[in-house]
């Protein structure tokens, strides 16, 4: 047997190319369109046609030929899929929820704020016989004022610094635009009247601006200043009385044993006193004690005096224990 010797460089790239030349040649048989045979041959006959009758039967087009350079691998299809829009996740902290929040806000106090609805155009006032609802009013100065900026607390505040008729006052908001006002006022028991003016006192004491005229008030005419009183309570708005709430007791008291036509006097060293008929001034000082007692040494005097004849021209019995009486020049 002889050796079989290595093929050389170009053998085997000869051999290559003879390799694919073969495989080129099977790719371009494949892909040649297969030609239909070709058909019988067709005896014609002498038959006489009417050649506007026959219609031209139209000419195939020729098959297009395709010749394939090289055979490429099919790529494998893939199955199509419907696109899909992105996911968005938005959360809610706590910041924009806050931001929200305020905006929400805002917007709603702008609205009370502009809106006339809300604005007040005037307290209903409750419980008063001397007070106005227009002087209420106009301490008050809430005309146009939006119902949230109105605060109770200063409305009662201002009303008992500027009214010392007002002993007790409350105020109270009711939406969109009601102001309730419900006061208690000090009923006048005494009309003071000193240095040619005059001024209503309630039974502490307090001065009142005198209304109009009032019936059944105890007139005590002043010729000196009289002692102021202490305020009652811890209230800091509490006025502080006029006159000492003792010295109109006191003038309460008597005010019925007064002479008919003779009016209450007060002086600042005697206390309350008046005019007898019978040409004497009585003095029971200023203490309401013992008012009693005051009155019965009174008439027990005044008849010890006439049984002896004595026209006196004071008779002071504020010390019931020790009266005393002056007599004229």
């Amino acid at each position: 047997m002889s050796e079989k010797k290595p093929l050389t460089h170009s053998e085997i790239v000869r051999q290559r190319r003879k390799r694919d030349d073969e495989r080129r040649l099977v790719s371009q048989s494949l892909d040649r369109p297969t030609r239909r045979p070709a058909p019988p041959p067709v005896t014609t006959r002498n038959v006489s046609v009417d050649a506007s009758t026959v219609r031209a039967k139209p000419r195939p087009k020729p098959a297009r030929q395709y010749q394939a350079i090289a055979a490429a691998p099919i790529a494998p299809t893939r199955q199509l899929q419907a696109p899909t829009m992105p996911r968005v996740r938005v959360r809610f902290g706590w910041r924009l929820l806050s931001f929200f929040l305020v905006i929400l806000l805002g917007a709603a106090v702008y609205y009370a704020y502009t809106q006339p609805m809300f604005h007040v155009s005037g307290a209903t006032l409750t419980g008063n016989h001397f007070l106005s609802a227009e002087e209420v009013n106009v301490t008050l100065g809430m005309n146009g004022l939006p119902i949230f900026l109105f605060v109770p607390a200063n409305a009662e505040t201002a009303l008992r610094l500027n009214f010392p008729e007002i002993a007790a006052v409350h105020v109270s908001v009711e939406l969109p635009n009601t102001v309730h006002v419900a006061i208690t006022e000090r009923q006048p028991v005494v009309r003071w009247e000193q240095g040619g003016a005059y001024t209503w006192l309630d039974e502490e004491g307090v001065a009142l601006r005198p209304r109009g005229e009032e019936a059944n008030l105890v007139i005590v005419k002043a010729s000196g200043q009289p002692p102021t009183g202490p305020k009652s309570g811890s209230d800091p708005l509490n006025p502080t009385p006029y006159v000492n709430a003792d010295i109109v007791k006191t003038a309460r008291l008597l005010a019925p044993y007064a002479p008919q036509g003779s009016g209450i006097m007060y002086d600042p060293k005697y206390g309350i006193g008046w005019v007898d008929g019978r040409g004497w001034t009585v003095w029971f000082g200023a203490s309401s004690d013992q008012v009693d007692m005051k009155l019965r040494v009174y008439i027990v005097l005044v008849e010890s005096l006439a049984q002896r004849g004595i026209n006196p021209i004071m008779i002071n019995v504020a010390y019931p224990n020790a009266p005393y009486y002056r007599l004229g020049q």
